[in-house]
């Protein structure tokens, strides 16, 4: 891989505050950059463009957008590494926030309000970041996830790797995932995935197919039986879904599958409004849909996970955990801290 070559881009675009972004898919080899010669913000609301859509989690469309009529690429090929047992320090925190809005969700859950909720809260990291080297890092460590490096004058600066995709349209096949239920990766692949995990993503799945076949015929839909998935120093249960599409309407597709059971809730309305009254979170681009639309039929859509937002003072990272009535409280905050280490292990 020239790195010199896209090292030079990288700080020319960032040194005169251009509106650029750099992605590579999960298991390619090609890193992309699309970028902006102006800073005004471009915005799509029906996704009928071509380019890189950053979309919020909140009012997703329209969405900001940075065009691909200038893009550059370059093939990285990463060492062979294994990301790292110990990430940086995580900053300290008194847990009992999160533990206590847990414990506020699981009563909800109780009393027939809710199934699962994504709860989300945020660290931050107060030392200077360079952005560089930690997106080199994320190439490296993590070649199944969708890694990206996103900077907009007007729509902040974003990196992250994340697992799952919210769906991918590629000559008439609509693929997207069920994703769902986290424990720490063992060398050895041999896990024990509890009853509150197998639940979790099993209605997650369900969810996932009626949506879907509200959309197309129920013939059409096919699903895959679960399995485990890694996501770095995670995995995760995962289930596929692929529908025979010859005709998708990006927006119509968005806007039903936006926000996934996997970062709202189930059901999906009386979620958000639990989340509305009592996360006290502005989520931003977290848990927010984002990825390269290169035309109608060749879509590749992720659900921004693993991500943090990237200020002058430091790094601002998001974690959620889904929570049902068989949650821990103490390990859903554990499980929040470990996803926090999958990006500080690029530090």
């Amino acid at each position: 891989m020239d790195t010199k070559g896209l090292t030079s881009v990288f700080e020319t675009l960032l040194s005169r505050n251009q509106a650029f972004v750099f992605f590579r898919l999960p298991h390619s080899k090609t890193v992309h950059c699309f970028f902006q010669e102006h800073q005004n913000l471009t915005q799509t609301a029906d996704l009928k463009v071509s380019g890189f859509v950053m979309s919020r989690f909140e009012d997703p469309l329209p969405a900001a957008y940075i065009s691909n009529r200038n893009h550059l690429q370059w093939e990285f090929i990463p060492p062979v590494v294994e990301s790292p047992q110990k990430a940086k320090t995580l900053p300290k925190e008194d847990p009992s926030r999160y533990i206590n809005i847990v414990n506020k969700t699981k009563k909800a859950i109780n009393h027939g309000a809710l199934k699962k909720l994504v709860v989300a809260r945020q660290l931050f990291l107060q030392e200077e970041v360079e952005p560089l080297p930690m997106f080199f890092q994320l190439l490296s460590f993590y070649p199944n996830a969708m890694v990206y490096f996103w900077h907009h004058p007007k729509a902040e600066t974003w990196i992250g790797a994340t697992p799952e995709q919210l769906f991918s349209l590629r000559s008439g096949t609509l693929t997207t995932m069920a994703l769902a239920g986290t424990l720490p990766y063992h060398p050895d692949e041999e896990y024990q995935w509890g009853e509150k995990e197998k639940k979790e993503q099993q209605w997650v799945k369900d969810t996932l197919l009626s949506d879907l076949q509200t959309l197309f015929s129920k013939d059409k839909v096919t699903c895959s039986d679960a399995f485990t998935r890694r996501a770095g120093n995670l995995v995760h249960l995962c289930s596929e879904l692929t529908v025979d599409a010859e005709k998708v309407n990006p927006k119509e597709l968005v806007q039903k599958l936006h926000p996934t059971p996997a970062v709202g809730g189930i059901p999906l309305e009386a979620g958000l409004r639990f989340l509305s009254e009592n996360e006290n979170l502005d989520r931003a681009y977290y848990t927010g849909f984002l990825g390269p639309v290169f035309s109608e039929t060749q879509i590749d859509l992720y659900v921004n996970l693993r991500c943090a937002q990237m200020t002058k003072k430091g790094l601002l990272l998001y974690v959620g955990a889904g929570i049902t009535a068989d949650s821990d409280p103490q390990k859903e905050w554990e499980e929040t801290q470990n996803k926090a280490k999958t990006l500080l292990a690029a530090l």
